[in-house]
């Protein structure tokens, strides 16, 4: 969707906050708006999202707009929201940097792992109200929905173990630090820092949950896996909902880096 499209109400609510707008640049890679795009303005230039309210993924901005304010500067800051009633559009401070390098050796990797540290040591307690990462995946109880005679010959020997670990993980999981959960490499830029975007998924939960996703799309990136700070059970829970969510559609390889990375720890 182009500036254009968008109604004409609201156009004329974001002139309001920020003058007339004389360009708009679609960026491209987002899926959670229906309008995302550079807007250059009177007042400057802003990273926008907007999403119809009663879209499917308007919570996840609602999300977004809860959590801002609560936020280091780490996060690009939210400057201005709009929400018409049938439109709800953010606009964010725009940032100049580029997407990082998650594969072996990029030098992108050290001061990404550093920004997590900031941000769990800023964000516990959990500042935001916002829901329980724990309770949001509990809901899904992936292992309990996958047919033991639909996967590989590895995963039905151990299905009944990985049931019993996945309800272990999510009671370890339970935490009261403000989590990112989509440590994806579009969700960064690299200026003179790394700055971490699109909070859409925030949860409250356990540090080592946001290590979790970093360290599965590092393998995805070609790393190795390794033993860290991540639960067992909370490996296995991560196998399980990727699984899942490739039955359904999503990407395969997210549930195959997941099963490589679960074997290494259970055997």
């Amino acid at each position: 969707m182009r500036w254009k499209d968008l109604p004409s109400e609201v156009r004329d609510a974001v002139g309001l906050r920020i003058g007339r707008v004389a360009a708009s640049e679609p960026v491209t890679g987002g899926v959670n708006s229906d309008f995302t795009a550079m807007l250059d303005s009177a007042h400057g230039r802003f990273f926008c999202k907007a999403t119809r309210a009663t879209g499917r993924t308007a919570w996840m901005l609602r999300n977004e707009l809860a959590v801002h304010p609560h936020l280091p500067d780490v996060a690009p800051a939210l400057r201005w929201h709009v929400d018409t009633g049938n439109w709800l559009v953010l606009g964010f401070e725009h940032v100049d940097g580029r997407h990082p390098g998650f594969s072996p050796g990029s030098p992108d990797i050290v001061p990404i792992a550093a920004v997590f540290d900031e941000l769990h040591a800023k964000l516990t307690p959990c500042p935001a109200k916002v829901a329980s990462f724990a309770e949001h995946w509990r809901q899904l109880s992936a292992w309990q929905h996958i047919d033991p005679d639909t996967v590989d010959p590895w995963t039905r020997q151990h299905i009944d173990r990985f049931r019993e670990m996945e309800r272990k993980a999510l009671e370890l999981a339970e935490g009261d630090t403000l989590l990112h959960t989509d440590p994806h490499p579009l969700n960064f830029l690299m200026s003179d820092r790394p700055r971490v975007v699109d909070w859409a998924w925030a949860r409250k939960g356990q540090p080592w949950v946001d290590l979790a996703f970093l360290h599965l799309r590092l393998m995805l990136a070609g790393h190795e896996p390794h033993d860290d700070e991540v639960p067992d059970e909370f490996v296995v829970a991560v196998y399980g909902v990727w699984l899942h969510n490739a039955r359904r559609g999503k990407p395969r390889r997210l549930a195959d880096v997941a099963r490589r990375w679960a074997r290494h720890r259970v055997g």
